[in-house]
Protein backbone atom coordinates (compact mmCIF):
# COMPACT_ATOMS: atom_id res chain seq x y z
CA UNK A 1 0.00 0.00 0.00
CA UNK A 2 2.95 2.61 0.37
CA UNK A 3 3.94 1.79 -3.30
CA UNK A 4 0.53 2.79 -3.92
CA UNK A 5 0.48 5.81 -2.31
CA UNK A 6 4.04 7.07 -3.45
CA UNK A 7 3.09 6.40 -7.48
CA UNK A 8 0.18 9.04 -7.12
CA UNK A 9 2.48 11.83 -5.15
CA UNK A 10 4.45 13.42 -8.14
CA UNK A 11 1.45 14.15 -9.80
CA UNK A 12 1.15 17.83 -8.18
CA UNK A 13 4.66 18.20 -8.52
CA UNK A 14 4.88 17.44 -12.77
CA UNK A 15 1.95 17.78 -14.78
CA UNK A 16 1.49 14.95 -17.20
CA UNK A 17 -0.21 17.40 -19.61
CA UNK A 18 3.61 19.86 -20.22
CA UNK A 19 6.07 17.87 -17.86
CA UNK A 20 8.86 19.49 -19.11
CA UNK A 21 8.05 22.76 -16.88
CA UNK A 22 9.39 21.03 -14.30
CA UNK A 23 12.72 22.21 -16.28
CA UNK A 24 11.38 25.53 -16.53
CA UNK A 25 13.25 27.96 -14.22
CA UNK A 26 12.86 31.62 -13.81
CA UNK A 27 16.21 33.03 -14.85
CA UNK A 28 15.44 36.86 -15.33
CA UNK A 29 17.21 37.84 -12.74
CA UNK A 30 19.20 40.81 -13.28
CA UNK A 31 23.09 40.25 -12.81
CA UNK A 32 24.21 43.56 -12.79
CA UNK A 33 24.60 43.68 -16.53
CA UNK A 34 28.20 45.07 -18.03
CA UNK A 35 30.75 47.40 -16.49
CA UNK A 36 32.59 48.95 -18.79
CA UNK A 37 34.35 52.36 -19.01
CA UNK A 38 32.51 55.26 -21.52
CA UNK A 39 35.15 55.14 -23.84
CA UNK A 40 35.05 51.01 -24.03
CA UNK A 41 31.11 51.25 -25.13
CA UNK A 42 32.01 54.10 -27.37
CA UNK A 43 34.93 51.99 -28.81
CA UNK A 44 32.08 48.72 -29.22
CA UNK A 45 29.67 50.55 -30.80
CA UNK A 46 32.21 52.56 -33.51
CA UNK A 47 32.88 48.96 -34.54
CA UNK A 48 29.28 47.79 -34.32
CA UNK A 49 28.27 50.54 -36.75
CA UNK A 50 30.72 49.78 -39.01
CA UNK A 51 29.31 46.30 -39.62
CA UNK A 52 31.46 44.51 -37.34
CA UNK A 53 29.10 41.31 -36.39
CA UNK A 54 30.34 40.57 -33.13
CA UNK A 55 30.72 43.93 -32.01
CA UNK A 56 27.15 44.32 -33.54
CA UNK A 57 26.35 41.12 -31.23
CA UNK A 58 28.20 42.69 -28.15
CA UNK A 59 26.10 45.95 -28.42
CA UNK A 60 22.67 43.94 -28.69
CA UNK A 61 24.34 42.19 -25.51
CA UNK A 62 24.76 45.58 -23.59
CA UNK A 63 20.72 46.71 -24.56
CA UNK A 64 19.43 43.47 -23.22
CA UNK A 65 21.34 43.72 -19.75
CA UNK A 66 22.10 47.24 -19.34
CA UNK A 67 25.85 48.35 -19.17
CA UNK A 68 27.75 50.98 -15.91
CA UNK A 69 30.82 52.54 -15.50
CA UNK A 70 33.07 51.53 -12.76
CA UNK A 71 31.32 53.72 -10.31
CA UNK A 72 27.73 52.49 -10.88
CA UNK A 73 26.80 55.33 -13.41
CA UNK A 74 24.47 54.23 -16.22
CA UNK A 75 26.51 54.16 -19.88
CA UNK A 76 23.51 52.21 -20.70
CA UNK A 77 20.06 51.32 -20.55
CA UNK A 78 18.21 48.16 -20.80
CA UNK A 79 16.39 48.69 -24.06
CA UNK A 80 14.57 44.81 -25.26
CA UNK A 81 13.54 46.86 -28.49
CA UNK A 82 17.15 48.25 -29.50
CA UNK A 83 18.75 44.85 -28.51
CA UNK A 84 16.65 43.35 -31.22
CA UNK A 85 17.50 45.71 -33.74
CA UNK A 86 21.17 45.06 -32.88
CA UNK A 87 20.45 41.23 -32.77
CA UNK A 88 18.94 41.69 -36.33
CA UNK A 89 22.52 43.44 -37.67
CA UNK A 90 24.71 41.01 -35.98
CA UNK A 91 22.48 38.12 -37.46
CA UNK A 92 22.25 39.33 -41.33
CA UNK A 93 26.57 39.80 -40.78
CA UNK A 94 26.73 36.28 -39.66
CA UNK A 95 27.00 35.87 -36.21
CA UNK A 96 25.43 32.41 -35.30
CA UNK A 97 24.94 33.38 -31.45
CA UNK A 98 22.71 36.54 -32.76
CA UNK A 99 21.04 34.03 -35.09
CA UNK A 100 19.91 32.01 -32.27
CA UNK A 101 19.09 34.61 -29.92
CA UNK A 102 17.40 36.86 -32.36
CA UNK A 103 15.18 33.21 -33.33
CA UNK A 104 14.26 33.39 -29.12
CA UNK A 105 13.63 37.13 -29.73
CA UNK A 106 11.10 36.64 -32.45
CA UNK A 107 9.47 33.62 -30.93
CA UNK A 108 8.98 35.24 -27.96
CA UNK A 109 7.96 38.66 -29.37
CA UNK A 110 10.32 40.37 -26.77
CA UNK A 111 11.01 43.72 -28.67
CA UNK A 112 9.68 42.95 -31.64
CA UNK A 113 6.83 41.46 -33.50
CA UNK A 114 6.20 38.37 -32.57
CA UNK A 115 6.87 36.03 -35.86
CA UNK A 116 7.33 32.15 -35.47
CA UNK A 117 7.87 31.60 -39.08
CA UNK A 118 10.97 33.54 -39.08
CA UNK A 119 12.03 32.76 -35.60
CA UNK A 120 12.26 28.95 -37.20
CA UNK A 121 14.04 30.59 -40.14
CA UNK A 122 16.44 32.05 -38.55
CA UNK A 123 16.82 29.16 -35.96
CA UNK A 124 17.74 26.76 -38.64
CA UNK A 125 20.16 28.68 -39.81
CA UNK A 126 22.19 28.64 -36.81
CA UNK A 127 21.66 24.88 -36.34
CA UNK A 128 22.81 24.60 -39.88
CA UNK A 129 25.98 26.41 -39.16
CA UNK A 130 26.52 23.61 -35.86
CA UNK A 131 24.90 25.98 -32.76
CA UNK A 132 23.33 22.68 -31.21
CA UNK A 133 21.55 25.24 -28.61
CA UNK A 134 20.02 26.47 -31.78
CA UNK A 135 18.78 23.05 -32.82
CA UNK A 136 17.18 22.59 -29.37
CA UNK A 137 15.67 26.16 -29.51
CA UNK A 138 13.88 24.47 -32.51
CA UNK A 139 12.48 21.80 -30.69
CA UNK A 140 10.99 24.46 -27.93
CA UNK A 141 9.70 26.45 -30.70
CA UNK A 142 7.77 23.66 -31.84
CA UNK A 143 6.97 22.65 -28.47
CA UNK A 144 5.15 25.75 -27.82
CA UNK A 145 2.84 25.97 -30.83
CA UNK A 146 1.70 22.29 -30.49
CA UNK A 147 3.69 20.62 -32.59
CA UNK A 148 4.86 17.93 -30.33
CA UNK A 149 6.05 15.38 -33.34
CA UNK A 150 8.72 18.04 -34.51
CA UNK A 151 9.78 18.80 -31.34
CA UNK A 152 10.58 15.20 -30.62
CA UNK A 153 12.44 14.83 -33.95
CA UNK A 154 14.83 18.53 -33.29
CA UNK A 155 15.24 17.34 -29.51
CA UNK A 156 16.60 13.65 -31.10
CA UNK A 157 18.68 16.31 -33.43
CA UNK A 158 20.28 18.15 -30.91
CA UNK A 159 20.79 15.15 -27.92
CA UNK A 160 22.46 13.27 -31.26
CA UNK A 161 24.68 16.35 -31.68
CA UNK A 162 25.99 16.30 -27.98
CA UNK A 163 23.81 18.33 -26.13
CA UNK A 164 23.93 16.94 -22.77
CA UNK A 165 20.23 19.07 -22.46
CA UNK A 166 17.87 18.10 -24.80
CA UNK A 167 18.33 14.41 -23.86
CA UNK A 168 16.53 15.19 -20.67
CA UNK A 169 13.96 16.54 -23.07
CA UNK A 170 13.86 13.96 -25.21
CA UNK A 171 13.83 11.73 -22.24
CA UNK A 172 10.46 13.77 -20.90
CA UNK A 173 9.21 12.85 -24.34
CA UNK A 174 9.38 9.37 -24.44
CA UNK A 175 8.32 9.18 -20.66
CA UNK A 176 5.21 11.15 -21.38
CA UNK A 177 4.76 9.77 -25.24
CA UNK A 178 4.76 13.76 -26.02
CA UNK A 179 4.98 13.23 -29.81
CA UNK A 180 6.39 9.96 -29.67
CA UNK A 181 5.05 6.74 -28.70
CA UNK A 182 5.88 6.23 -24.92
CA UNK A 183 8.87 4.30 -24.31
CA UNK A 184 9.91 4.80 -20.33
CA UNK A 185 12.61 2.59 -21.03
CA UNK A 186 13.62 5.01 -23.81
CA UNK A 187 13.38 7.43 -21.33
CA UNK A 188 15.55 5.94 -18.39
CA UNK A 189 18.01 5.79 -20.87
CA UNK A 190 17.91 9.71 -21.28
CA UNK A 191 18.44 10.37 -18.18
CA UNK A 192 21.45 8.32 -17.55
CA UNK A 193 23.04 9.38 -20.27
CA UNK A 194 22.59 13.02 -19.31
CA UNK A 195 23.73 12.41 -15.85
CA UNK A 196 26.98 11.18 -17.69
CA UNK A 197 27.60 13.88 -19.90
CA UNK A 198 29.96 16.66 -20.32
CA UNK A 199 27.99 19.27 -22.66
CA UNK A 200 25.37 19.68 -20.26
CA UNK A 201 24.51 22.24 -17.50
CA UNK A 202 24.59 22.33 -13.70
CA UNK A 203 20.72 22.75 -13.73
CA UNK A 204 19.85 20.07 -16.30
CA UNK A 205 21.99 17.34 -14.87
CA UNK A 206 20.09 18.06 -11.73
CA UNK A 207 16.54 17.44 -13.43
CA UNK A 208 17.65 14.14 -14.97
CA UNK A 209 18.45 12.97 -11.81
CA UNK A 210 14.93 14.01 -10.63
CA UNK A 211 13.49 12.71 -13.23
CA UNK A 212 15.45 8.99 -13.05
CA UNK A 213 14.13 9.51 -9.39
CA UNK A 214 10.38 9.69 -10.88
CA UNK A 215 10.96 6.99 -12.76
CA UNK A 216 12.32 4.81 -9.66
CA UNK A 217 9.14 6.12 -7.80
CA UNK A 218 6.53 5.07 -10.33
CA UNK A 219 8.30 1.86 -11.41
CA UNK A 220 8.21 3.19 -14.93
CA UNK A 221 10.61 2.07 -17.11
CA UNK A 222 12.72 0.19 -13.99
CA UNK A 223 12.11 -1.63 -10.95
CA UNK A 224 9.97 0.63 -8.50
CA UNK A 225 12.33 1.47 -5.72
CA UNK A 226 11.43 4.36 -2.83
CA UNK A 227 14.99 4.32 -1.99
CA UNK A 228 16.72 4.50 -5.25
CA UNK A 229 14.00 7.24 -6.07
CA UNK A 230 14.96 8.78 -2.71
CA UNK A 231 19.16 8.77 -3.63
CA UNK A 232 18.11 10.62 -6.88
CA UNK A 233 15.90 13.28 -5.34
CA UNK A 234 18.65 14.19 -2.75
CA UNK A 235 21.04 13.95 -5.60
CA UNK A 236 18.76 16.51 -7.39
CA UNK A 237 18.83 18.41 -4.88
CA UNK A 238 22.26 18.36 -4.05
CA UNK A 239 22.64 22.18 -3.69
CA UNK A 240 19.66 23.16 -2.24
CA UNK A 241 17.70 24.47 -5.04
CA UNK A 242 15.93 21.95 -6.62
CA UNK A 243 12.24 22.53 -5.92
CA UNK A 244 10.56 19.91 -7.14
CA UNK A 245 12.93 17.57 -5.94
CA UNK A 246 12.50 18.89 -2.49
CA UNK A 247 8.88 18.32 -2.65
CA UNK A 248 9.14 14.62 -3.51
CA UNK A 249 11.81 13.88 -0.62
CA UNK A 250 9.05 16.14 1.72
CA UNK A 251 6.76 13.35 0.60
CA UNK A 252 9.10 10.76 1.34
CA UNK A 253 10.50 11.49 4.61
CA UNK A 254 8.06 9.91 7.39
Amino acid sequence: MAERRALKTHNTIVDSKSPWRVTQRDWNWSHGGYKESVSEWQSLLARARNGDPEAEWGVADRYGDGCRDKRGKVIVRRSATKAAQWLRRAAEHGSVSAQNNLGIVLGNGNGVRKNVEEALSWLRKASRAGDSCATQNIAVTYREIGDLKKAFEWFRRAAEAGDGDALIQLGIHYYWGKGVRRNPRAAVRCFRAATRVKNISGAGRDDAFFFLGIAYHEGSGVQASIANAKKFFERANIDGDHVPADKMLSKLRP
